[in-house]
């Protein structure tokens, strides 16, 4: 047997890249000798991870002290001798250190966890695979209703060399708090130096492989993700999950096409002038007799104001402004734009009153001479943009007859893009139609899903299920369009504000005898955001008072849950600090993603 401890090391301690990960569970998916190793050091690492020197486990495997014969041992007393081993290496350790501390009972850290971090690598997400001829390109349809187009030539290998001959690309989607939460992929996105949980609009994930080695994308012919849905909202920007500095980047915006019905052309879209970067607005001095507050900004709604810090709003007209508006309780305060170039509103309102003033962004002191140099170098750049424009455009708008030129141009590419997208609409309707047509065996013959529990015939969807999907599929009323610059996971999302009735509750864990549950992280779900929190289990949770609110977590293949129901009972108020949550626990094994989205679909 081959000793792979230190790359199931790398593996558990979330070093690997997106990749490298993927390819490793492709390989064990298919090896029932590497499944073993991996599931007797996860296990020894949770009994490392318990006693609280986890740290001393990652040094102990760098340093070979796990050997191969460990894994020619039976189970419990595999994991009892790693145990062991470890436990000496640690005495010895400590006796050479003069310390016998232990680190039990330290808070883990952010860092100190997975950045991607699935409570059960088992049951995650399933990858749909697909093969075609890297040259030719392909156009992929999805039973979600989602088309990936691949242009001819649009993957390269390691070295940067055009790929030829066939490859293999896998595809997953993430469309709800279930799918996020065993995906184990954080909705947090730090921005700024605050923190915004991030509401998703669609997620999906795609990498391209080559003989189980990783493929990149060609910058000169992108690849095309049309991502099936139902949430228009143009709030929504889109994200890429960048494991190495273990955050979400901002990519811009996607390209939102709302389908009225299936097979109807009246497709309307407005093409970006990305070329142009948004005109910046030149911060103004605050005046020392003018009444000024702060407010918060989400990122990515404001472009021409997110270079400015320590912002403030002041009050244009004063003559229907109350001082004692500012000592009142708003619940809703909402920000937009005028017809005036650096005028904004701002609407202030709660149960009882709602009043709006007219405002322009200013700075104090030194606040504003930064801001000032600032905008000097977005001015300069977007003069330099902005001139680039007008000699690209000069010869079409020199006379009359050239501008109607240029605008019939622009309706022809306008019209060109509807007739592309409804031609992949009609042919993605006809194949989910096929598809539904298809019984289970042909179907998986069709697409490839890439689960560890396929072959478990007790889990696995029914020809009545997939109908469902397909269905909903066919009736989805959004398709966000973007091209992609490096595979891995792409979110459509947009970062919520901290709600005003957000608390948080310091928990203890117990099974339904009253015995203390250790679980790792604790997953909080509220149906209002399609989102889900995730919290490390010694960690206080955040919830939403007078909302509906319900708490997930898995412990080996136990499912652990407290139910809306539950926390309606528990009657939680402004006073909570902590409570002691009575988890219930699903009456089976979890060892699939069917099993526990059947599970979750009940409650």
């Amino acid at each position: 047997m081959q000793n792979n401890s230190e790359q199931i090391s790398r593996y558990l301690l979330d070093e690997m890249d997106a990749a490298e990960r993927t390819s490793f569970e492709m390989q064990w998916k298919t090896d029932p000798e590497l499944q073993e190793e991996l599931r007797i050091q996860q296990a020894v690492m949770k009994a490392i991870e318990n006693s609280g020197i986890k740290e001393t486990f990652s040094k102990a495997i760098n340093k070979k002290i796990i050997q191969q014969r460990l894994f020619k041992w039976g189970g419990l007393i595999v994991a009892g001798a790693a145990v062991l081993i470890l436990f000496t290496y640690l005495q010895k350790n400590m006796s050479n250190n003069g310390s016998s501390e232990i680190m039990a009972g330290k808070p883990v850290s952010d860092t100190s966890l997975p950045f991607v971090n699935p409570p059960q690598p088992s049951i995650n997400v399933p990858f749909s695979e697909y093969r075609f001829e890297a040259e030719k390109g392909e156009t992929l349809y999805h039973p979600t209703g989602s088309i990936i187009h691949f242009p001819p030539s649009s993957l390269l290998d390691g070295e940067g060399n055009l790929v030829k001959g066939p490859v293999v690309i896998l595809y997953r989607e993430f469309a709800d708090p279930l799918d996020f939460f065993v995906s184990g992929i954080p909705m947090n996105y730090d921005s700024a130096g605050k923190t915004y949980q991030l509401e998703s609009s669609g997620m999906c994930e795609i990498l391209a492989f080559q003989q189980n080695k990783p493929l990149y994308v060609n910058p000169d012919a992108k690849p095309e993700i049309n991502l099936s849905g139902n949430n228009p909202d143009p709030l929504h920007n889109l994200y890429y999950l960048d494991t190495a500095q273990r955050n979400w980047t901002y990519n811009g915006k996607d390209i939102i096409t709302q389908l009225t019905e299936p097979f109807r052309p009246a497709i309307t879209i407005t093409i970006d002038q990305a070329d142009l970067p948004v005109k910046p607005i030149k911060p103004g001095k605050a005046a020392d007799d003018r009444q000024a507050f702060s407010i918060e900004v989400a990122p990515g709604s404001f472009e021409e104001l997110l270079a400015y810090d320590k912002l403030k709003f002041e009050v244009i007209d004063e003559s229907n402004y109350r001082r004692s508006d500012a000592d009142e309780a708003w619940e809703n305060v909402q920000l937009e734009h005028t017809a005036t170039e650096g005028i904004y509103q701002v609407t202030f309102s709660n149960l009882k009153r709602k009043v709006s003033y007219k405002v322009r962004p200013v700075l104090d002191g030194e606040d504003y001479d930064a801001a000032l140099q600032i905008f000097n170098k977005k001015q300069e750049a977007y003069e330099q943009a902005l001139k680039k424009r007008q000699e690209k455009y000069k010869l079409a708008s020199d006379s009359a007859a050239k501008l109607t030129r240029q605008l019939m141009q622009q309706d022809s590419v306008n019209q060109t893009w509807n007739e592309k997208l409804n031609g992949l609409i009609t042919t993605r309707n006809e194949k989910l139609r096929a598809l539904k047509n298809m019984n289970i065996s042909d179907l998986e013959k069709a697409i490839a899903i890439d689960s560890i529990t396929k072959q478990d015939k007790q889990f696995k969807l029914s020809k009545d299920e997939w109908a469902i999907q397909i269905d909903e599929a066919l009736y989805n009323r959004v398709i966000r369009s973007f091209s992609i610059n490096r595979f891995g996971v792409w979110n459509c999302d947009k970062p919520l504000i901290s709600p005003n009735n957000s608390i948080p509750i310091t928990g203890k864990y117990v099974d339904s005898s009253g015995k203390d549950i250790s679980l790792r992280m604790v997953a909080v779900v509220c149906p209002i955001f399609n989102s889900v929190g995730q919290f490390p289990g010694q960690w206080p949770i955040q919830i939403l008072l007078g909302e509906k609110n319900m708490l997930w977590s898995i412990r080996d293949e136990s499912f652990y849950y407290f139910t809306y129901n539950d926390f309606d009972r528990a009657g939680f108020n402004w006073n909570s600090k902590s409570y002691v949550f009575n988890m219930r626990k699903a009456d089976e094994p979890i060892i699939s993603y069917e099993q526990i989205k059947r599970l979750v679909d009940k409650m």
